[in-house]
């Protein structure tokens, strides 16, 4: 992992699963972008942005602790601050 060279299994799975969740909203690539430029209208548009507590849902139960906390966005360190700046590049 680039931004995190010591990250752990938990957090590399974190760092591939993080966007799990967005595939309950069922869009497409182009509805996808949309979503993103007009925020939460309409349910799957809202599903599509609340991706993070939705894919800790999906995850529960087969997911180690530490990586549903990092995708849920439920902890503040140095492995939070690293998934993050991944994801915004």
């Amino acid at each position: 992992m680039g931004f995190y060279p010591p990250a752990k299994r938990t957090e590399q799975a974190a760092a591939l699963l993080h966007d799990i969740g967005k595939t309950v909203s069922d869009l497409g690539w182009l509805m996808r972008i949309i979503a993103t430029l007009v925020g939460p209208r309409g349910v799957r548009f809202a599903m599509y942005h609340d991706h993070e507590n939705l894919g800790v849902q999906m995850l529960q139960g087969i997911s180690e602790q530490r990586t549903l906390d990092l995708i849920g966005g439920s902890v503040d360190d140095v492995g939070m601050v690293a998934l993050r700046n991944a994801d915004n590049i």
